[in-house]
């Protein structure tokens, strides 16, 4: 009976492990090749299409967030075997602000290459 409950407690801190070392990588790199261009125009829709998948992910937390609420019984059980520690509304709302606060952080960092784009042309 305690081996079951440790398997349970190694698989729920895998679970918020991975989940922790995820949202540490929210934006990715812009490609090498277009920093080294300095290809701004090029870095500003690449920032663009960086917002829309963060924009994506936080959609898909809310969705998540919808259904944990819309059948609570079912998502404890699926997600944590059973354990009412975890509150996977609450971590699911967590992850989609920050992946929208990514998102707005890609757009910014889209406008100003397209700033920087603007000042360079003659």
């Amino acid at each position: 009976m305690q081996s079951v409950s440790r398997k349970r407690l190694n698989n729920m801190l895998l679970f918020l492990v991975t989940l922790g070392l995820s949202a540490c990588s929210f934006t990715a790199t812009p490609p090498a090749d277009l920093l080294d261009r300095n290809d701004h125009v090029a870095l500003a829709a690449w920032y663009d299409n960086e917002a829309a998948r963060l924009r994506q992910k936080a959609k898909e937390m809310d969705q998540m967030v919808e259904e944990y609420q819309r059948n609570p019984e079912q998502a404890q059980q699926s997600m944590s075997h059973g354990s009412p520690k975890v509150d996977f509304v609450q971590q699911c709302k967590i992850l989609a602000a920050a992946y929208t606060s990514a998102a707005r952080e890609a757009e910014a960092m889209a406008q100003a290459h397209r700033d920087v784009s603007q000042e360079r042309r003659p």
